[in-house]
C-alpha cells in the first residue's frame, strides 16, 4: 500500500525521508540553480539549490528518473510498479523525478568485481524503461526535493529497495546490455570500466601510478566517445584513478596472475576453434601497423608515454620499438 502526501520542501529536516536524503549526500556534492552550469559546494550550502547531485561519484544510494509525462505522478501506479520513497515534481507541466532509495549502496569501483554494478545497471534499464522515464537523463543531478521550486511527495513507500526487490517487478533478460554506443545509466560505467582495466592490467606494472593515470585518460576518453551520451569528465576520472590505484596496490599482484591465466585459458580455447597460423599472421600484421604507427608519431616529437597511449601498449614495448 502506498498513500501520496505533498510536503512542505521547507521542513524537510522534520520529513524523514528527506532527512535521510541529505544524509546520503556527498560531502561536497554538485549543485546549481542554473541547469547550464553546476558547480561543487558543502551539503549545508548545496541544499539552497533548486539542483543538487544525489550520490557521491563512487556510491550509489539512489535511483533517479526524469518522467517528462503531465501524469508523471502516477507513472508507477499505472505500470505496476513500486512507489519510489520521493516524488519532486514540476508544477507547471507536471513532470517529475523520481528517487528510489537502495538498502545496501552499491560501491562502483572500488572494488574489482564488476557484478555488482552490472545488476545495479540491468535494474536501472529496465526500470527506466518500465516508468517510461527519459533515456537521456544521467542522473547527475536531481530537483532538488529540499527546494521551495517544486512540488515534493512522499509515498509511504517502505524505507528503501533491495535491488532483488526492484527486480521483482521487472523482466531483466528482455533488457540485456548493449554495445556501447547505445548503452546507458550505469551500463556506460559498466562498459567504460571493464574497457579500461582490461587495457591496464597489461601495463600496470610499467608505468608509475601517475604515468598509468595519463595513459588511462587518453584510452577513457577515445572510449568515451562511442557513447550516444557520453560520461562527464569527472565519472571518467573516479574510474581511472580507481584502476590506477588498484593496479598499485598490494591486491594487484594475486589478481593480475588470475587474469593473466584467464587469458592464456581464452588463448588456448580460441586457438582450438579457429586456424591458429591465421591467427598468428593477423595478431603479426596488427603489431606491425602499429610499429609503422609508432615510427612515425617519434619522428613528429611525440613521447613514450603519448605513444604507448594513443597505440594501447606499455610504455616499455614503446621504447622497445623506437631503441
Amino acid at each position: 500500500m502506498y498513500a501520496i502526501k505533498q510536503i512542505d520542501p521547507t521542513d524537510w529536516q522534520n520529513v524523514s525521508t528527506l532527512a535521510q536524503f541529505y544524509a546520503d549526500l556527498a560531502t561536497k556534492p554538485y549543485c546549481t540553480n542554473d541547469k547550464g552550469f553546476s558547480h561543487i559546494r558543502t551539503k549545508s550550502h548545496a541544499i539552497k539549490h533548486a539542483y543538487i547531485q544525489p550520490n557521491h561519484p563512487e556510491i550509489i544510494k539512489w535511483l533517479v528518473f526524469d518522467i517528462d509525462d503531465p501524469q508523471a505522478l502516477f507513472a508507477f501506479h499505472d505500470n505496476d510498479l513500486p512507489p519510489p520513497q520521493v516524488i519532486i515534481k514540476n508544477p507547471e507541466n507536471g513532470h517529475a523525478h523520481y528517487a528510489y532509495r537502495l538498502t545496501k549502496p552499491v560501491d562502483k569501483w572500488r572494488k574489482a568485481s564488476t557484478k555488482p554494478v552490472e545488476y545495479l545497471a540491468s535494474v536501472q534499464k529496465a526500470l527506466r524503461l518500465a516508468l517510461g522515464a527519459d533515456k537521456g537523463y544521467s542522473g547527475n543531478l536531481v530537483k532538488n526535493p529540499c527546494h521551495t521550486s517544486h512540488e515534493v511527495y512522499i509515498t509511504g513507500a517502505k524505507p528503501s529497495y533491495t535491488l532483488a526487490e526492484l527486480a521483482e517487478y521487472l523482466d531483466l533478460k528482455s533488457y540485456q546490455q548493449q554495445e556501447p554506443a547505445n548503452d546507458e545509466g550505469y551500463g556506460r560505467n559498466v562498459g567504460m570500466f571493464n574497457h579500461v582495466r582490461h587495457q591496464a592490467y597489461p601495463i600496470a606494472q610499467d608505468l608509475t601510478q601517475r604515468e598509468l593515470e595519463r595513459v588511462l585518460t587518453a584510452m577513457a576518453e577515445e572510449f568515451n566517445q562511442r557513447f550516444d551520451i557520453p560520461l562527464l569528465p569527472n565519472e571518467l576520472k573516479h574510474i581511472i584513478k580507481s584502476i590506477a590505484k588498484f593496479c598499485k596496490s598490494s591486491r594487484f599482484g594475486a589478481y593480475s596472475a588470475k587474469f593473466k591465466e584467464k587469458q592464456r585459458e581464452d588463448g588456448r580455447i580460441g586457438g582450438k576453434a579457429s586456424n591458429s597460423s591465421n591467427g598468428g599472421k593477423a595478431r603479426s600484421e596488427k603489431y606491425a601497423e602499429k610499429r609503422v604507427i609508432a615510427c612515425e608519431m617519434r619522428k613528429q616529437g611525440a613521447s613514450y608515454n603519448e605513444i604507448a597511449s594513443k597505440l594501447c601498449i606499455s610504455k616499455r614495448t614503446a621504447i622497445n620499438w623506437l631503441a
